[in-house]
């Protein structure tokens, strides 16, 4: 019974230990790959007017929902009818 308990505690650990890692290793990935990637931006003059498509208060309503659900991180870059 010792003996059992012991290779539980030990295989247990060592689970817990490899998790701990993954953990920390991925924040530290997130964190270099954020502070050294270059964030490409494109230039507004590329993108196609929206408003011959769609009518302004409907593309009102979209940038007021992506602001909302983004909590003001996200943006609507291009707006196509389908």
């Amino acid at each position: 019974m010792n003996e059992a308990l012991k290779l539980m505690l030990t295989g247990m650990s060592t689970v817990f230990f490899i998790l701990i890692m993954v953990v920390v290793l991925g924040n530290l990935i997130i964190r270099i790959t954020n502070r050294f990637a270059v964030a490409t931006v494109e230039s507004p003059t590329a993108a196609k007017p929206v408003q011959s498509q769609i009518s302004a208060s409907k593309l009102a309503a979209m940038v007021s929902a992506v602001e909302i659900t983004t909590k003001g991180k996200g943006r609507i870059t291009s707006v196509e009818k389908m």
